[in-house]
C-alpha cells in the first residue's frame, strides 16, 4: 500500500510534535523541526553507510509499496505512550504501511551511532521477513 501522510496522521504512531518530514523513497523520517540537524544526520547517514540496505529498501517499496516510517520522540514518555515496551528506547511495530521504528532523539554522537545500528538492525529484520514471505 503507498503510504501517506493522512493515513499516518490517523495512526497511534502520531504525535503532534512531528512538524517537519524527510520523505525518500522507502524512508519516511517523522521528528520537530528543533531536532532537523539529527534527522538530516540519519537520512545522510543511511545513504552512505548503509548503502545497500538502503538499496534493498528501495526495492522492497518499489515492488511492495511499503515503507520504513521513522519517528524521533522528544522523550521516553512520548515513546512509550505509543508503543507498549517500557524499557526499549528504540521500538518498531509492523502495520499495512510498512514498519514504523520510534526511538528518542540522541543525546549526542555516540547515542546516535547506538540507535543508527539498532534502527539498522530492525530494518534488516524486517527486509528478510519480506523476503521470505514472498518466496513461499
Amino acid at each position: 500500500m503507498a503510504a501517506t501522510y493522512s493515513s499516518f496522521m490517523a495512526t497511534r504512531f502520531y504525535n503532534p510534535i512531528f512538524n517537519t518530514a524527510l520523505f525518500d523513497g522507502p524512508i519516511r523520517i517523522y521528528f520537530s523541526k528543533n531536532y532537523e540537524s539529527v534527522a538530516l544526520k540519519i537520512y545522510h547517514l543511511l545513504q552512505t553507510e548503509y548503502l545497500e540496505q538502503w538499496n534493498q529498501l528501495r526495492e522492497s517499496s518499489l515492488k511492495f509499496k511499503d515503507h520504513i516510517f521513522l519517528m524521533m520522540y522528544s522523550d521516553k514518555n512520548e515513546l512509550h505512550t505509543v508503543f507498549s515496551e517500557k524499557t526499549q528506547l528504540i521500538q518498531s511495530q509492523e502495520w499495512e504501511e510498512g514498519l514504523a521504528i520510534g526511538f528518542c532523539q540522541p543525546q549526542d554522537d555516540v547515542e546516535l551511532v547506538y540507535q543508527l545500528e539498532a534502527i539498522t538492525k530492525l530494518m534488516a529484520s524486517w527486509l528478510e521477513k519480506q523476503n521470505c514471505e514472498v518466496s513461499l
